[in-house]
């Protein structure tokens, strides 16, 4: 196996709707038969290592693609040969994965490239979906490696025995993190062996979060595999608490287990060592409730309950689901053809619970009066993405305002039905 080191897209008509492939500049003396997930890897007749993977996020297998899927593509079908920068606007949509911490601006990213046809600069990071395959992207994070690292040496000057004025002067941004996590620990004299090693479980995984260690696959396997530092510190926390065995794949057997436990102490601390192992969905930290998690975590060690009483629960769930309404609502609009002044006028006497004229001013702005096949089509495939296909639970997220728009005679999937039912 040697390698180039540059990767370039396969010719256009060599991929078919729904999947993108590039060479990744690499040549194998040996055939490599496809296989993989999410990305297929394999080699052509003249040992070209190719990599394919879905544009249609999580769903790589063509024979589950819904009716909504199969019409976009399509669309597609129908444009012939489509240029370099159409491509990868494409792809990056698939890429977008909706608890990616970035949106709305990814989201707002991906609108202003559809109308102009192009990125100008590198595009937003805005999902863990084969995200930048040949293409480099910016993040919406600044500084979050630096945030994590001062959490991680809060924890570890807390267990030095340091006070929280030693710590505030050192990081005075972190002041009120660092006030609640005192709060909410008890002083180090009196934490337990188990408060102890829980604490270690948490920070495990900041030596990825920090960034000082690049290498995911060997931090996962430390964190989240057996064998791994994490299992052992498992091991030893379910040891000295009596309670059954906690796995980083948790939710496997986290109920059969919480049956099995009758004191409701020691089932409140199995719920947290539990939450504890599953992590950041492992080592997720592109996760919009990445900081919240870990903040809940340091609560829960402390109090030994889960959950914080005094932080609103669901603000970033509500959050969340508003911005993807209004964005899908106002694609749906945009492709009906429909004039955004008479839409918001109308909507105006529509009680949805809030407003939805942020979302559906900037699809409108970005994707512009000017319309044509190709932004036609991107724009259903990031209505697609926006309205589940970015995320199994993506429409989940966003029922309770479907719901209740479609009682109030809102349909955010007009376009798409009336596509359907000329095609049946």
């Amino acid at each position: 196996m040697n390698s180039s080191g540059k990767r370039f897209l396969m010719p256009y008509e060599m991929v078919s709707p729904g999947f993108e492939a590039v060479y990744t500049g690499e040549k194998s003396d040996e055939a490599i038969q496809p296989d993989g997930w999410p990305i297929s890897r394999f080699t052509d007749d003249s040992g070209n290592v190719i990599e394919k993977w879905s544009v249609w996020t999580w769903q790589n297998d063509p024979s589950k693609w819904d009716e909504e899927i199969r019409h976009i593509n399509a669309m597609q079908g129908l444009l012939g040969p489509v240029d370099d920068d159409t491509r990868q606007i494409r792809a990056h949509i698939g890429s977008l994965v909706l608890c990616e911490a970035g949106i709305p601006v990814t989201v707002d990213d991906l609108l202003a490239a559809i109308g102009r046809g192009r990125f100008l600069e590198p595009p937003l990071h805005d999902g863990c979906w084969c995200c930048g395959m040949w293409w480099k992207c910016r993040t919406t994070q600044h500084g979050q490696p630096e945030a994590m690292a001062v959490i991680e040496q809060v924890l570890l000057g807390y267990l030095e025995g340091r006070t929280a004025e030693e710590l505030i002067d050192r990081f005075p941004d972190a002041e009120g993190f660092i006030h609640r996590a005192y709060g909410w620990l008890p002083s180090v004299g009196e934490l337990s062996q188990i408060q102890r090693l829980m604490i270690e479980r948490i920070l495990l995984p900041f030596d990825r979060f920090t960034g000082r260690n690049t290498d995911y696959d060997a931090v996962n396997r430390n964190c989240f595999e057996e064998g791994g530092r994490g299992s052992q510190l498992d091991s030893e926390i379910s040891a000295l608490a009596g309670l059954p065995r906690i796995h980083p794949e948790y939710k496997r057997e986290f109920r059969e287990n919480l049956q099995t436990i009758d004191d409701p102490q020691k089932k409140e601390l199995y719920k947290i060592c539990g939450a504890i192992a599953h992590g950041l969905h492992t080592l997720s930290d592109c996760h919009h409730g990445a900081f919240r998690w870990i903040e809940r975590w340091v609560h829960d060690i402390g109090t030994r309950a889960l959950g914080i009483p005094e932080r609103p629960a669901g603000t970033e769930r509500q959050r969340l689901a508003k911005s993807l309404f209004g964005y899908t609502l106002g694609l749906d609009k945009w492709l009906l053809g429909k004039a955004m002044q008479f839409l918001l006028m109308d909507l105006g006497y529509v009680d949805s619970g809030f407003d939805l004229k942020n979302e559906i001013l900037r699809v409108y702005t970005y994707l512009g009066a000017d319309r044509s096949s190709v932004k036609e089509w991107l724009a259903a495939c990031l209505w697609k993405s926006l309205s589940g296909a970015g995320n199994p639970r993506g429409l989940i997220v966003q029922k309770e305002l479907t719901d209740r728009a479609g009682e109030l005679g809102v349909s955010w999937r007009e376009w798409m039905d009336k596509q359907l039912a000329k095609s049946r």
